[in-house]
């Protein structure tokens, strides 16, 4: 099991994340689209890979505001910059690119056929191009009224058909949406990547999940072992950043066990 972390653009954070033993980073896919080649070479000469991305797309991939043209340069300027780095996986959340709006007359079924089809023929095509795999991302129901359960993840990507297509569990997604954990052992076939945290911060922080951290009272134990179980490799942490440079050493602390 490899163990990353979420940095989102930071590069500072990305520096220290090398240092305190993480074996790979996670960044933000929005950002990496906009970068240019001197700040692509920065990440690159950290010398920790740049292995995943999430925020995969900011624009409305459903819908009257869709717009194909605005989506095709996108996704080739990120692709192509993703290459760069050696990125490998892009987690598509994305809620506000791809959830429900009462103004677009969609049902729920529409609309996830209108994401199934943006991912089979405008995605999956430059993951094959560029080797790069999209894992969808079921977020809790707060955030999206299309994909909340690991489930309905797959179901999507089943429709979709592609190798380069999978699943992402979060488990504070997984933790808001009553997504069993132990479930996660059988999703081998689509189930590639992961995200964990806390999910159980202390009200008076303000935060929905920070890192984990040695006595919290969610047993990581809960989420890891079912997810080796489906044959999952890497997780990174995403969380709430209260402080970097407390966070990042403490969580390693707790999660180096599972490499």
């Amino acid at each position: 099991m490899k163990i990353g972390v979420c940095v989102s653009n930071r590069y500072d954070d990305a520096v220290k994340a090398k240092k305190y033993g993480y074996d790979y980073i996670e960044t933000n896919c929005v950002a990496v689209a906009d970068m240019d080649k001197e700040t692509l070479d920065k990440f690159n000469n950290i010398g920790i890979p740049v292995f995943a991305g999430c925020v995969f797309i900011g624009q409305r991939i459903v819908g009257k505001e869709k717009d194909d043209a605005a989506i095709d340069e996108y996704l080739e300027r990120l692709f192509s910059k993703a290459d760069y780095l050696g990125m490998k996986y892009m987690v598509f959340g994305s809620s506000g690119a791809r959830k429900m709006k009462p103004e677009d007359g969609l049902t729920l079924e529409e609309t996830r056929e209108q994401i199934a089809d943006f991912l089979k023929n405008k995605v999956a095509p430059l993951c094959e191009k560029y080797d790069i795999r999209v894992v969808i991302e079921p977020l809790r129901p707060e955030e999206c009224n299309v994909i909340n359960t690991v489930p309905q993840a797959i179901a999507i990507a089943e429709k979709v058909g592609s190798n380069y297509i999978g699943v992402l569990a979060d488990l504070k997604h997984m933790m808001c949406s009553d997504d069993p954990l132990e479930d996660l052992a059988g999703y081998g076939k689509y189930l590639w990547h992961g995200h964990t945290s806390n999910p159980f911060p202390d009200p008076s922080l303000d935060k929905k999940r920070i890192y984990p951290k040695n006595g919290d009272e969610f047993n990581q134990d809960d989420f890891f072992i079912p997810m080796m179980k489906a044959g999952v490799e890497h997780i990174s942490i995403e969380a709430d950043l209260i402080d970097f440079d407390t966070d990042a050493p403490e969580a390693w602390e707790v999660l180096k066990k599972y490499r």
